[in-house]
């Protein structure tokens, strides 16, 4: 990965929790942690299919 899909992966991570935070009241703890998990494999999976597929 490149430093600017790094940065972009960062960014999404911490936008994510902005967003969950801000909706803590709406979103019970207790599933938190794996609805991050699957977020943050759907990120991982979108940039590996990127480096593969991407231009070059």
């Amino acid at each position: 990965m490149t430093e600017n899909q790094i940065l972009a992966l960062i960014s999404s991570v911490l936008v994510l929790i902005l967003v969950l935070r801000g909706r803590a009241g709406a979103i019970p703890r207790e599933g938190l942690l794996p609805k991050i998990a699957i977020w943050l494999a759907i990120f991982a999976a979108v940039g590996l299919a990127y480096k593969f597929f991407g231009p070059n």
